[in-house]
């Protein structure tokens, strides 16, 4: 609260008054992050040529926002169970969208008939998780010099490649080589 009133240039009494505490600042700071986050996901969405297209470039985002973000901040977060329960649900209706999509591409003939999808999210959050913390666990030295974007990027190909037909992977690759950075 210090860092705050001291980069904003009021006192921490004010924020209080506007904040009834820091949780309640956390909230309110998410939305707004969240909000922004959506409205360039619906540019994604809308420009986009097909499901495929999308989940890559949403994780293209996700990855770009997460490598803007201290990594400290997601473990700050346990303390704040309001938080969590925001997060867990934001992550829950970001799962069933995921599998409408990925029920959808299956249509398309990007992804296997025999994928479970279901699994497949479940898999990926904790995947997900784990590499938001790789650099804290006891012996992940050897993963530390890897930034949580690049395990990432590399857990989503090899996910998305494993569950995708020929068709899907060609899509996968064209979208690599169109997006070298």
């Amino acid at each position: 609260m210090d860092d705050i009133a001291s980069l904003i240039s009021v006192s921490k009494r004010t924020i209080y008054e506007l904040f009834t505490d820091k949780e309640n600042l956390i909230i309110e700071a998410l939305k707004l992050s969240h909000e922004s986050v959506s409205a360039e996901a619906k540019e994604i969405i809308r420009n986009s040529n097909d499901i495929l297209d999308i989940i890559l470039k949403l994780y293209e985002l996700y990855f770009r926002i997460l490598s803007e973000t201290n990594r400290l901040f997601f473990t700050d977060l346990e303390r704040y169970p309001e938080v969590l329960n925001r997060r867990k649900a934001r992550e829950k209706k970001n799962n069933k969208r995921f599998i409408a999509w990925m029920e959808e591409g299956r249509k398309q003939g990007l992804f296997r008939e025999d994928a479970d999808f279901e699994i497949l999210a479940f898999i990926l959050q904790r995947d997900l998780e784990l590499i938001m913390t790789v650099n804290k666990q006891p012996g992940n030295s050897d993963l530390s010099r890897y930034k949580p974007e690049e395990l990432g990027r590399l857990l989503i190909l090899f996910y998305l490649r494993g569950i995708a037909t020929a068709k899907g992977r060609e899509k996968i690759e064209d979208f690599i080589q169109k997006n070298k950075q």
